[in-house]
């Protein structure tokens, strides 16, 4: 990894014809296929070794030990796999045919699609076969098996290299083809809006290494992978210095809440209210779901569901996308203002993934106040505490910030005035009065505080 190098991700809407809209779907499905296709290689080997393992279990090893002792299966890679493709894409259709019916190819969706979109799919399959592979090891913790994507079911979406700016109008893209007569060649889409700040970043030195482009709701979006160069490193301007640092607290009812307060449109705010995007959104979102589920006939793939049905499975992707997409924008503007301003910001270490735990328990043991935590887990991803995390630590790279982790224990049950630590002290959700110094202020404030103090240095004296 070249480290006088960053890479910076710019996405934009198109704005495609309905043939355009008919050519991605094509190689969205032409990327799922293949990904399927690659996904079924590995698994057959795995399965393979899998059962030498278990040959070795019934003849009384132990589990670590058969797997040790197991036969090796070699799995095959990205290169691999696109060798046996390439070797039996031209096979027929296996079995009789019919009177006048013309032969069939067993992989017919590859035909008339650029041989990118199938490498980048076997790149992907290799990459969620090692990340379970290394579960363990990897950071974020471990990850499942990789999973069949189900057409219908999964994200329309296709990676590629060959797709670039158009640069005279700066309003158009355009993407790779194949350069055979009778089959797909490359072709211009329209963006929504004009690419400059993708233009700027390619004046700069910048390179496209990577493009995704997928739908999201009813519209499609490109995203520009681009590799720039880092001269010297950021550094915080005059004013971030004189702000010094600066403590977050994420929470449900308040979406965020700062030690010292942050500018916005000439304002000093302390607290942000959540807005909630999810919970305004429950009624259409739930009345589209009935219908989907009134619509829907059992044992019928999603394709050969009824109009009426697909209807309202675009309008839930809809208002999902909806919802999606005023998340980023309340999470990018608080997150851009907290980097900007503020040298120094402190975050809670909080571990999402136990606090969105079910309590459903097990069937002997059941959960109390399930639908009570479900509401809580949903609020609390709702907000997005991890994605706020990861917006303000690569903002911070760009803007010359320095972020600093600390423990989340009692943050919110600690008076920030004498340091007193007692649950009671939280009198209600908002009001925390001291039960030792009688200090009156805003939990949340409070509690941005104490985290803003744990971030710092301790002082001599």
């Amino acid at each position: 990894m070249d480290k006088n190098r960053t890479t910076v991700v710019v996405r934009e809407a198109l704005d495609p014809t309905p043939a355009q809209v008919e050519i991605l779907r094509r190689y969205a499905m032409a990327s799922r296929c293949c990904f399927n296709y690659a996904l079924g290689l590995k698994h057959i080997a795995q399965r393979r070794w899998s059962h030498g393992r278990d040959r070795l279990v019934a003849q009384g090893q132990s589990p670590s030990e058969a797997a040790r002792n197991a036969p090796k299966v070699a799995v095959p890679g990205a290169y691999d796999i696109q060798r046996i493709f390439i070797a039996g894409r031209e096979e027929p259709l296996p079995g009789p045919l019919l009177p006048g019916q013309a032969p069939r190819r067993l992989y017919p969706w590859w035909e008339g699609v650029n041989a990118i979109v199938c490498q980048q799919a076997f790149q992907d399959a290799d990459k969620a076969f090692s990340n379970w592979k290394s579960g363990a090891r990897r950071r974020g913790g471990p990850v499942g098996y990789p999973r069949f994507k189900r057409a219908g079911r999964c994200r329309e979406s296709f990676r590629m290299t060959a797709v670039r700016l158009v640069e005279q109008d700066l309003r158009h893209v355009r993407i790779g083809g194949v350069r055979e007569r009778g089959v797909q060649p490359a072709f211009t889409v329209r963006l929504h809006r004009p690419a400059r700040r993708l233009a700027s970043l390619l004046a700069r030195g910048g390179v496209a290494k990577s493009v995704t482009v997928a739908r999201e709701g009813h519209r499609w979006f490109v995203a520009f992978n681009v590799s720039i160069p880092v001269t010297t490193p950021p550094r915080p301007t005059r004013r971030q210095r004189e702000a010094g640092t600066v403590g977050v607290d994420l929470g449900v009812k308040v979406f965020a809440a700062t030690s010292d307060p942050l500018l916005v449109d000439d304002d000093k705010i302390h607290l942000f209210e959540n807005p909630r995007h999810l919970e305004n959104t429950h009624r259409q979102l739930r009345k589209w779901q009935r219908c989907m589920a009134r619509r829907y006939v059992r044992g019928r793939k999603a394709h050969e569901q009824s109009r009426g049905w697909k209807e309202a499975r675009d309008q839930v992707a809809r208002l999902h996308a909806l919802v999606a997409a005023r998340r980023a924008s309340t999470q990018h503007l608080l997150t851009k203002r907290v980097v900007t301003q503020y040298a120094h910001v402190a975050l809670e270490d909080l571990r999402v993934k136990n606090m969105t735990a079910s309590a459903r328990g097990t069937a002997e043991n059941p959960g109390r106040n399930v639908r009570a935590k479900a509401g809580l887990n949903r609020a609390i991803l709702d907000v997005g505490f991890g994605e706020i995390r990861r917006q303000i630590e690569y903002k911070a790279l760009l803007y010359g910030a320095e972020v600093t982790v600390v423990d989340p224990a009692y943050t919110s049950q600690t008076c920030n005035h004498c340091g007193h630590v007692d649950a009671k002290s939280r009198r209600t959700r908002d009001l925390f009065t001291c039960t030792r110094c009688d200090h009156i202020t805003h939990a949340d404030i409070g509690a941005a505080v104490n985290i803003k103090r744990r971030a710092q240095p301790p002082t001599d004296g």
